[in-house]
């Protein structure tokens, strides 16, 4: 029998949010905000013009780590975590009555692959995506060694593991992305590596400001936020923005501003295929040169290899061969099952 394909655990919801508190005078030094039953932070403040910056996570209210967003699950105990943020916030400004305005929130997908390993080419995909629309990238990697011909020298690296992505506010002046490998921020404790490192956690972050948040219409104020029907039309809102920014963009490389599929856009996938397979036909079919020009785009997915091997070359066991000498090579890191994991979580996003 085949092996069953393994699910994406996938949950979507918020982790922390930014509350500006208009007060004249914080009563205590202390600035962290911990929960009272085992010392968790929770939150922290800051000095800021007319009052002051509150970052709370949401979560943490909740739970030992923000692992698992807030959501919809969590419904039940929204007058819980509002009456908590109070309670502290009282204690810090001698019961004085505040306005507390929410001034930006983190939603995200936290999504639990089918193996540890496909973290890092699934987050080389996402940066190409971002890439279509020439979007301002800030990412973060470590340099990796892959191949026998580096093995002669003893500290070039060939390869950059991506670690995170974020970018600067959209020109929608709506949000921000934060993508990142989860299981590796939470690698703090010896503990936390016993539970978690076996894992692969794909983080996908939108960071809404003011304006995005009063598009999805959340209320101004953290009380009028903090309600189930508020938060959802945010989560709503994510889901929207991801098949816009993310689905649309891979799949036909939709204007996000306009909506108007350009008549001539493929997939990424396709046009990936489409550089290897010319490259192939520049080079008389020498599977491993081509291969090592194309190392970035193959070692997303090796499929992409396969799909222009076998449009190169008229007999499918010639297009079979090449396959197996470039994966034998060991020149080329091997990932497969990436574009279908992507596809897969992200109907599950948008849809779920």
């Amino acid at each position: 029998m085949p092996r069953k394909k393994k699910k994406n655990n996938i949950v979507i919801g918020i982790d922390t949010l930014e509350v500006e508190i208009q007060a004249s005078i914080l009563l205590h030094e202390n600035t962290h905000i911990f929960r009272s039953a085992n010392g968790v932070e929770i939150g922290r403040m800051k000095a800021v013009k007319n009052g002051y910056r509150l970052s709370i996570c949401l979560p943490k209210i909740l739970r030992e780590d923000n692992i698992e967003p807030f959501n919809v699950n969590d419904f039940k105990a929204i007058q819980k975590v509002l009456s908590m943020i109070q309670r502290e916030l009282q204690n810090l400004f001698e019961n004085t009555l505040l306005e507390m305005t929410v001034k930006s929130c983190e939603v995200n997908s936290t999504i639990q692959l089918s193996d540890k390993e496909k973290t890092a080419p699934l987050l080389h995909l996402l940066s190409q995506i971002l890439l279509t629309k020439r979007e301002k990238l800030l990412v973060a990697y470590t340099g990796q060694r892959t191949g026998k011909r580096y093995e002669v020298v003893k500290n070039l690296c060939n390869g950059k593991r991506i670690e995170s992505i974020k970018t600067p506010q959209l020109s929608n002046s709506r949000f921000c992305f934060k993508i990142y490998d989860k299981s590796l921020e939470q690698q703090k404790t010896k503990e936390q590596k016993q539970n978690i490192t076996d894992r692969g956690l794909l983080r996908i972050e939108f960071v809404y400001s003011v304006r995005g948040l009063k598009q999805a219409n959340t209320g101004r104020t953290l009380k009028e936020f903090l309600t189930a029907n508020s938060i959802n039309r945010l989560l709503e809102c994510y889901k929207r923005d991801y098949k816009t920014y993310l689905t649309d963009r891979y799949w036909n490389n939709t204007d996000s501003k306009t909506s108007v599929k350009d008549i001539y856009s493929k997939p990424i996938h396709e046009e990936m295929v489409e550089i290897i397979f010319n490259d192939l036909c520049s080079h008389k079919g020498q599977p491993l040169t081509v291969a090592i020009m194309n190392k970035e785009l193959i070692e997303i997915d090796f499929r992409l290899f396969e799909k222009a091997c076998y449009r190169y070359y008229e007999n499918p066991e010639s297009a079979r061969k090449a396959c197996y000498r470039v994966k034998k090579s060991e020149e080329i890191q091997i990932n497969e099952g990436i574009i279908d994991e992507f596809v897969a979580f992200s109907r599950a996003i948008i849809y779920g």
